[in-house]
């Protein structure tokens, strides 16, 4: 049938074994744990027994990327195969969408927080006039940083649900009834989490009910899953409420003195709350909470806080009578109450312990977000998840370390899975060449960027760019792309200088073009053919071991008598590796140089536990021997 279809169709035998393991695994009602590397054809491997068996199907995407290529090239050639329609969704995390109650209150008072945004203004205004989704994802050259979109999307803490007078145009609610209606609905693993969260709570449920789940980009599941399964409280979010609390009593407030002060006393709370840590860390930057609960101004800040955020929320409910709109008002008080339950949180002094880390993040100048998040979620998943949904099919290209698959498991929660490990349908030893230099110095020496810098050169000058240069951080990231900026003469596209789709459209239009990128572009990211040429990865990418989750993760793995560096951070980082590199080659006429510049893949014993869960490539040291490669015939 497929051959049919397409006139340049391949048998791939890998393939076909997919799709009998995922056609029994929904038969037999078991899960599945499955590692199909690039080019299998895996979405097509899934999709076809998914749908043929007739039951209600839920697929989950690690990236929109991917989301989106299911729902609007997979699936429609699907149903050209099949000769017949299938019935199908896509629904996104709430606050990709635009809330058209949001925006008109924005449009009579737009705010923006930095002078660039005005610029996008019109744009904004003429794109919710003219479209049927909602979904920012239509307008690409929107920057990922736009921050006013959180003042006019859909996001959970501001929404009226069904009292909302725009409901019914509502595009959420169009999403969801089109969702109800379909059987084959793709979303991602934030809106997946999200909906196990509510169906755990009084709150019911987002994705419709469901009998068999293919999570695709499953080695992303654990880090969105933690994300979910925690709390979070922001300046910005007090701010916003203070904003919003101030706008829906504003007739109360100018007739009641004592009212205003209430919203007052809020926002100068939150200043001297917030701004205690603000003005400690560093923009950007991870710190635990443990050092400030034992400052006595911050805990008092913090008191005070909460305090302030229940005045404001008795203010509400004594404005109530007569104050107008009774829906937006509850979402008030929910809202008030939500951040006090957090605060509680965090302020406890049993807050951080080996099932529970709290932590925050400093964000810009003036913006700090709090955290508690769990150390572990492998419970949580294996209760709200394996144990309710018959058949869970979890697939990646990159689940396995050294072969086995015991990792992910003991990660996720998973049990009882039958285990498929399929082998690449390219030609590793063929296609393409790993280069790791020799006496390179190590990543944390003051020569590294320098020599960093120097070696990508080189490659990209045996490539004639055509490169993605990965980075495990932002930091590598500018001072690589500030090196190499006008002194060569390949264009350069960086991370963050446009959306990443609209980034990755014009690396693909523009001849021998070299994107930097950090890791959101390690994973699902596709450029066939001799665009990329050339994938180089800074420096093994194990995971911060001062980040705070990944400190309480290591801390909870040697409490336990375990060793946290074998049992997490080295098959962590060998996930991440097999990703990064995973970008080069994504056809079967793809052929390129693959480039890690970190020498303890040759100088350390687990060096050799990155290798063999590499494809064979052939490892060279030299540059010579990369250029003899890459000038031979295809």
């Amino acid at each position: 049938m497929l051959a049919r279809v397409h006139p340049g169709f391949e048998l791939r035998p890998g393939q076909i074994k997919m799709s009998q393991a995922v056609a029994q695994a929904i038969e037999s009602s078991t899960h599945l744990l499955m590692e199909a590397p690039t080019g299998t054809g895996k979405t097509f491997a899934y999709l076809v027994p998914a749908i043929e068996s007739g039951r209600k199907v839920i697929v989950s995407t690690g990236t929109k990327n991917l989301q989106e290529q299911l729902f609007y090239k997979d699936l429609p050639e699907i149903e050209r195969v099949l000769g017949r329609p299938v019935s199908s969704a896509c629904m996104k995390g709430r606050d990709n969408y635009l809330c058209i109650k949001r925006f008109r209150e924005f449009q009579d008072d737009p705010v923006f927080d930095e002078m660039s945004e005005v610029d996008f203004h019109g744009t904004l205004a003429g794109w919710a006039r003219e479209t049927a989704t909602g979904d920012r994802g239509e307008m690409g050259d929107l920057p990922e940083s736009f921050r006013a979109w959180d003042r006019i999307n859909a996001r959970a803490d501001t929404c009226l649900g069904q009292r909302c007078p725009d409901f019914e145009p509502c595009f959420l609610t169009r999403m969801r009834r089109s969702a109800a209606e379909a059987q084959v609905v793709v979303v991602n693993h934030h809106l997946l989490m999200a909906d196990l969260v509510l169906r755990g709570s009084a709150f019911g449920q987002v994705i419709p009910d469901y009998s068999v789940l293919i999570v695709d980009e499953a080695h992303a599941l654990e880090d969105v899953a933690t994300a979910h399964l925690g709390r979070a409280v922001s300046s910005r979010q007090v701010g916003e409420l203070a904003d919003d609390i101030e706008h829906a009593l504003g007739a109360a407030l100018d007739g009641q003195e004592a009212q205003r002060r209430r919203v007052d006393a809020l926002r100068a709370a939150s200043r001297d709350f917030f701004g205690l840590m603000s003005g400690r860390e560093a923009s950007g930057s991870r710190f635990v909470l443990d050092a400030y609960r034992h400052d006595d101004l911050w805990m008092a800040s913090g008191r005070a806080l909460k305090e302030a955020l229940s005045q404001c929320e008795t203010a509400v409910h004594e404005a109530m009578p007569g104050a107008g709109d009774e829906a937006a008002l509850d979402n008030l008080i929910a809202r008030a109450a939500d951040q006090i339950g957090t605060l509680e949180v965090i302020l406890s002094p049993e807050a951080s312990s080996l099932s529970l880390v709290t932590w925050g993040e400093a964000r810009g100048r003036a913006s700090v977000s709090l955290q508690a998040s769990p150390i572990d979620v492998a419970e949580p998943l294996r209760e709200m998840l394996f144990s309710k949904v018959p058949a869970v099919v979890l697939t990646s290209a990159t689940l396995a370390i050294d072969g086995s698959f015991e990792f992910v498991r003991s990660r996720l929660g998973v049990d009882e899975a039958e285990e498929l490990a399929l082998e690449s349908p390219f030609d590793p030893t063929r296609q393409a060449v790993l280069y790791v230099p020799r006496k390179f110095p190590e990543p944390r020496h003051e020569t590294f960027i320098g020599r960093l810098t120097e070696e990508i050169r080189s490659l990209m000058e045996i490539t004639s760019g055509r490169a993605f240069l990965l980075f495990t951080s932002y930091s590598n990231l500018r001072r690589v792309r500030d090196a190499l900026a006008g002194t060569v003469a390949w264009p350069l596209l960086a991370q963050g200088d446009a959306s990443r789709h609209a980034l990755l459209e014009r690396f693909r239009a523009t001849p021998n073009a070299v994107l930097l990128a950090t890791s959101s572009f390690w994973h699902g990211v596709d450029v066939q053919g001799e665009a990329l040429s050339l994938v180089t990865i800074d420096k093994l990418p194990f995971d911060v071991p001062s980040d705070p989750i990944v400190a309480a993760r290591i801390e909870a793995i040697r409490s336990r008598g375990g060793n946290p560096f074998t049992r997490y951070q080295i098959p962590a980082a060998v996930i991440d590796l097999k990703q990064g590199l995973g970008r080069l080659l994504r056809s079967r006429q793809d052929r390129g140089v693959l480039a890690v510049m970190d020498a303890r893949l040759l100088t350390r014993p687990y060096g050799r536990t990155f290798l063999n869960s590499l494809p064979p490539y052939p490892l060279l040291h030299d540059l010579d021997a990369v250029r003899h490669f890459f000038r031979q015939p295809r």
